[in-house]
């Protein structure tokens, strides 16, 4: 199994470079998955996708010795998942329809990236042989791997351990009648949030304590993965204009993380030869505006690959397309030229 991450600001075409790396997957006889855990979901326009579909297989034309799947992070369905997966079940129900879940499943902030890693781990469970992950568009991405990880140790914490593991003890003895002259923890957060709402957190974590330290071990587990240099491979997706930059702000975020650069693509670039010369008039001002762009593109990527071609293993330049990527035959024009 190999998993591919691709990082990259917006408006670089990182979505559709990941959705033709599982298409060309595909092509070579693997089943493979393109994963997006971008909020814009522009893998479901791309791929013409149907809503409410976690996971579906894209029909390919002609058929593919492999298969394509296409998947979408719904933060929400993913938690529903891992509480079935992995709850008891004499509590899941419990889990699943107490107030509390709702809020945290839909509002709380880091869940994104929270189940991010939750969705990878149960897709590597399905006997996929190819994940792409396309992340979300920003300098930030990397956030996915980290946040992930203070959770685990947040959850490993002795004070955390304490509080779900003792609750149900505290209320079903009547000490939390008592308020604050008896339990000083649980009084100070009553008196800012009101007894009836810190009790339904404290009844929902201890409901809950066995699912987050679950969870907590498999992000562990699926973040080594994605640091093992046989199993994954980053990649990095810019265009002329940032590629010096984005090169070298990438190549030392992750350098600095011990994760793995596999390739740099640099997109929509302007690299076909220009036609023969008009006369003057608009056409002459047209094709002398492309030329100095792709100029200008051409330098670019000769300079970003004279920078890191010894520390990033491949560095391709991907020509602009004449229309919006849309559909599987524009994927399937940047895939050849992967």
């Amino acid at each position: 199994m190999k998993i591919i991450v691709y990082l990259g600001t917006g408006g670089v075409g990182k979505t559709s470079v990941a959705a033709a790396t599982s298409l060309a997957e595909a092509r070579a006889g693997n089943k493979s998955l393109v994963l997006t855990i971008d909020p814009a979901l522009r893998l479901r326009t791309t791929l013409h996708l149907k809503d409410g579909v976690l996971e579906q297989m894209v029909p390919l034309d002609p058929p593919a010795k492999g298969e394509l799947w296409a998947a979408l992070l719904d933060v929400r369905a993913t938690l529903d998942d891992a509480v079935r997966l992995y709850g008891k079940s004499s509590t899941a129900d419990r889990i699943l329809q107490h107030p509390i879940y709702a809020t945290i499943a839909d509002s709380l902030a880091g869940m994104q990236e929270l189940m991010a890693v939750e969705r990878i781990d149960q897709l590597v469970g399905r006997g996929f042989e190819h994940i792409v992950v396309d992340t979300a568009p920003s300098r930030h991405a990397l956030e996915f791997l980290e946040k992930p990880m203070f959770f685990s140790e947040l959850v490993g914490s002795g004070w955390v351990k304490l509080v779900g593991r003792t609750y149900k003890f505290v209320a079903g003895t009547g000490m939390m009648t008592l308020g604050r002259k008896t339990i000083d923890l649980y009084a100070r957060a009553e008196s800012i949030l009101g007894a009836n709402l810190v009790r339904q957190v404290l009844d929902f974590y201890s409901l809950f304590v066995s699912i987050a330290e679950g969870y907590a071990e498999r992000a562990q587990k699926t973040v080594a993965l994605l640091k093992d240099p046989s199993v994954t491979e980053f990649r990095v997706v810019t265009t002329p204009q940032k590629a010096v930059r984005d090169a070298q702000f990438f190549h030392e975020a992750l350098s600095s993380r011990r994760f793995p650069i596999g390739a740099l693509y640099v997109n929509r670039v302007w690299g076909l030869e220009p036609g023969p010369e008009f006369p003057e008039g608009l056409a002459r001002r047209v094709m002398d505006w492309y030329k100095s762009v792709r100029v200008s593109h051409v330098a670019a990527v000769e300079e970003v690959t004279a920078r890191y071609r010894a520390e990033i293993p491949r560095i391709v330049s991907l020509p602009e397309l004449e229309q919006d990527v849309d559909g599987l035959g524009a994927l399937e024009r940047i895939a050849k030229n992967l």
